[in-house]
């Protein structure tokens, strides 16, 4: 009923059914049996055709003025939604890890919004894994494959880990030939970053590390400086200690041996509409990791 009164409306001000017909690319007759369909509905004559056009009856008349308003409104919160929805604009609320997104992705933000300049990007740094439907959140930034089978996860990439230590801190500690003798050293823990598994080969090695000089629960930028500080070996993800390693001031330990790597996910609720604002945030994190690697 609602498409007919749509319709009848339509008819009104284009001022006949042929032009209402032209105005909404529809047949005549379909807009006539359209309009006979809601008179029958509504158990009254509406308007009479003329030669001029139509004249409405007064049920008509008195039904279009307090028909009309509700349609106009209707009409644009309908256009107004599917703006939101199909054009880059609005609000998007992001849940992200604290050490990725202020290393590898810092540089992101800002390109971003120059390019979405009608997208306000909330970003919440936050090393929990809080569920996105309590938080409001439209996607989330996590560290491996979610096995909650809520959500719907896009790859992302890929990030290497790696053990390092300062060239100051190697030259006056044991040598290390072979994993296990990483048991001898000093240690920089970053959690969740605190077992580490090793393979050369065939050969694989996991060990827990147990002696540490100090363990920092979620902020790995701290460890990378009490590494430089020549404090012990570091185990971190590639991202966070790129520049002190092609720098020289931190070392890449047992390059031979493969540590694994953390893959990053996009995630969001599998119940939820992936609007296009939310959409490009995606879209342009893969294309901005796939530029770095």
């Amino acid at each position: 009923m609602l498409d007919d009164l749509s319709l009848f409306i339509a008819i009104v001000a284009a001022g006949s059914l042929s032009q209402a017909a032209k105005n909404q690319s529809i047949p005549t007759a379909t807009l006539t049996r359209r309009l006979q369909q809601l008179e029958k509905t509504l158990g009254c004559k509406l308007l009479h055709r003329t030669t001029r056009g139509i004249q409405l009856t007064h049920e008509g008349q008195s039904y279009y003025e307090r028909c009309q308003p509700l349609i106009s409104s209707l009409q644009q919160a309908t256009q107004e939604l599917s703006h939101h929805i199909l054009d880059p604009i609005g609000q998007v609320k992001l849940l992200a890890p604290i050490n990725l997104a202020n290393t590898i992705l810092k540089a992101f933000w800002a390109s971003f919004l120059h390019k979405y300049p009608d997208i306000r990007l909330e970003i919440c740094l936050d090393n929990k894994k809080d569920h996105l439907l309590s938080t409001g959140a439209d996607l989330a930034l996590r560290i491996g494959q979610q096995q909650d089978t809520s959500y719907i996860q896009k790859y992302i990439c890929s990030l290497q880990t790696m053990i390092v230590a300062s060239p100051q801190y190697l030259a006056q500690a044991p040598n290390i030939y072979h994993p296990n003798d990483l048991k001898n050293h000093s240690w920089i823990i970053a959690q969740p970053l605190s077992t580490i598994k090793l393979q050369r080969n065939h050969e694989q090695i996991e060990f827990k590390l147990e002696n540490f000089r100090a363990q920092i629960t979620n902020e790995m930028q701290i460890c990378t400086d009490l590494a430089l500080h020549d404090l012990g070996l570091c185990y971190l993800p590639e991202n966070v200690c790129k520049a002190e390693i092609l720098s020289g001031r931190l070392i890449k330990v047992l390059p031979e041996w493969q540590t694994p790597v953390r893959d990053i996910y996009a995630i969001w609720p599998s119940q939820k509409l992936l609007p296009t604002r939310v959409r490009v945030v995606v879209e342009d994190l893969v294309a901005y990791m796939a530029n770095l690697g």
